[in-house]
């Protein structure tokens, strides 16, 4: 950043992450090269037991083809889902930390970890999910019954079950304002219970009614228990504002207006009238839950049950892809899968086709002409246009693999650090965007400004030591003191290598930039005693100067203060911008959490001697 630069360095990391992805990308075209030039050299292979696709599909019943087909583009989608350009950045702050907010602490932990190895590298981690999630869709699609889409299933019980855990907060059944009308328990649990689902029952059980039976009956306790949820008056439907919030939430996601208009009538409602409202919900799910359970007019309640699907998808779940950061349908779409797979199972199996009757046996006087025989090329084209699909198959599945396994090679690696971690570091990892690395380390730009003692300092004048740069206002009441608090624990962490730390903020409000405001801000946040601690002030046209040179001065409000964003620089021993993280919109109630681990590690980085001696000492 500095010398004006105006793209923010935290996206520049990004930038240059992408080429990594490229490398990716091109190694998995050589891998599909590869395979061709093999195939064209060996002759057909049956790679990975592939070619069983085709031949199963033939044969496998419409409910498992149905299921098995709906899961595996279920997870295309939400592959495709998590290319969005939005989502390297917001999916920590708009998906992860709503989804463990307000859970136990033994699930809000999981999900910080998740949260933690999500921020500290967006786009490698979001790339990693994108090919993970195609290649299990990939293979569950193209696989069939064979190894390859076994597999599939395999991976998607496992990558389902982490997803639920760490990304899905477990579908917020353990925190209160657990509700259906929202995705409890969670569309992730849901793909494990179809995957698991084809993975046990075996192919030709599909054929017979029980399997559809017993899954009306599943999805018929599951309304009930639904239902039971949804009444408990400890999730707080019954009244207040919970139950609007839920419609309030679905209208506020980026959608047409004729989409958002009957939601907004619904929240006004939901808001005068909650208990009727509620109790409709209530009904509604015991009525068709019952209905299934009952056994009888078994296709009526199955068409029931689609509509109540239809009517949720929209109003509360607001189709869960929209607004740039959705990242899957939500919990309707694979239940109606579920409810799909059960009304083809309950249809009767179709009688297998006879076999031909054998050809009568040449009797006197009837002459028989040999068949002749298959050409030579066209048996060869036709082995070739039969093993086609079979390579297309693996190739993009191997694809897959080989991007998923070269992304989660850095995630995998940063695992025991983000267990580590506290919690308060994480929650400002994400509020802040993390440090970013500030490319090619330019000479960070030259100040002379008047400390608190009214002596005139320069930035040559800490050359050697590293320099925490920040932009405070003293009369800022909401987001400049927790900034001001998490600048003394720095000081506190590298309490040992405090004559190498000069922590340093800059006066941002024209009005109140005499000594004496500066004074008594020092003297409120208990600043005032620490001897590496410097707060600058000057002429209005001073420090206007360094907030340009420093980019902190992209607009001035109307009332002539600077705006309440922060800008903290890391400055090495040498004078050159090592690190930079900016915080937009600084009022958000997650600014006052802890900093001071994440800009303590990075300064003690730079110190030239035993960097991890001042860390967790004073």
């Amino acid at each position: 950043m500095g010398q004006g630069a105006n793209l923010p360095a935290r996206f520049l990391d990004d930038l240059l992450s992408q080429r990594a992805e490229l490398v990716v990308v091109l190694a998995a075209v050589a891998v599909g090269l590869w395979m061709l030039w093999h195939r064209h050299r060996t002759g057909p292979t049956d790679w990975w037991g592939a070619g069983r696709a085709s031949q199963v599909s033939s044969t496998e019943p419409p409910a498992r083809r149905v299921l098995r087909l709906g899961l595996g583009w279920l997870w295309l989608l939400d592959g495709l889902l998590q290319a969005q350009p939005d989502m390297p950045r917001q999916f920590a702050p708009m998906v992860l930390v709503p989804a463990s907010a307000g859970q136990p602490a033994w699930v809000s932990d999981l999900g910080r970890v998740a949260i933690d190895l999500w921020t500290r590298s967006t786009v490698t981690t979001d790339a990693l999910t994108v090919f993970l999630q195609l290649g299990i869709g990939l293979a569950i699609v193209l696989g069939g019954d064979s190894l390859l889409g076994r597999g599939g299933l395999g991976a998607s019980v496992l990558w389902g079950a982490t997803v639920w855990m760490l990304g899905e907060g477990m579908g917020g059944l353990f925190g209160r304002g657990a509700t259906w009308l929202t995705g409890a328990p969670g569309a992730a649990v849901l793909y494990v219970a179809a995957a698991v689902l084809l993975l046990v029952v075996p192919t030709g059980a599909w054929r017979s009614g029980r399997v559809g039976r017993r899954l009306t009956q599943a999805v018929g306790a599951f309304w009930v228990l639904a239902a039971a949820i949804q009444a408990w008056p400890y999730e707080g439907f019954w009244s207040g504002g919970r139950l609007r919030e839920v419609f309030r939430n679905a209208a506020s996601n980026a959608q047409p207006g004729f989409l958002r208009a009957p939601i907004d009538r619904l929240a006004v409602l939901a808001g005068h009238h909650a208990a009727g409202v509620n109790l409709v919900v209530v009904a509604v799910m015991v009525i068709v839950g019952a209905g299934l359970l009952s056994g009888r007019a078994t296709s009526a309640w199955l068409a029931a049950t689609g509509g109540w699907l239809a009517v949720t998808w929209w109003f509360t779940m607001d189709f869960g892809v929209l607004g740039g950061v959705g990242t899957d349908p939500n919990s309707a779409a694979p239940m109606a899968l579920f409810v799909v797979a059960a009304w083809l199972a309950l249809r009767p199996a179709r009688a297998p086709s006879p076999e031909p009757a054998p050809a009568p046996a040449p009797g006197p006087g009837r002459v028989t002409r040999p068949r002749a025989p298959e050409p030579g090329a066209a048996g060869r084209d036709g082995a070739r246009a039969r093993e086609r699909p079979r390579l297309l198959a693996s190739w993009l599945v191997g694809a897959a693999v080989i991007a998923t396994v070269w992304t989660a090679v850095p995630v995998v690696a940063a695992v025991p650090s983000a267990v580590a971690t506290p919690a308060s570091a994480t929650a400002a990892l994400v509020d802040s965007g993390g440090l970013a690395g500030v490319p090619g380390h330019p000479r960070a730009p030259e100040l002379s400004l008047v400390d608190q003692n009214g002596a005139r300092v320069h930035l040559a004048t800490w050359r050697g030591k590293v320099v925490l740069l920040s932009f405070l206002d003293p009369a800022c009441r909401r987001a400049c003191p927790p900034v001001a608090d998490e600048l003394t624990r720095i000081a506190a962490l590298l309490a040992l290598r405090r004559p190498q730390i000069e922590v340093v903020s800059v006066d941002t409000s024209p009005q109140h930039r005499s000594l004496a405001a500066l004074g008594s801000f020092d003297e409120q946040h208990h600043v005032a005693s620490l001897p590496n601690w410097q707060f600058l002030t000057g002429s209005v046209a001073e420090l206007r100067a360094v907030w340009r040179a420093y980019d902190a001065a992209s607009q001035l409000p109307r009332a002539g203060s600077m705006p309440r964003s922060l800008l903290l620089y890391v400055v090495g021993p040498h004078g050159d911008e090592q690190a930079v993280t900016v915080v937009d919109g600084a009022a958000s109630p997650r600014i006052e959490v802890s900093y001071a681990a994440m800009f303590a590690e990075e300064a003690a980085r730079l110190l030239p001697q035993e960097p991890s001696r001042g860390l967790h000492q004073g």
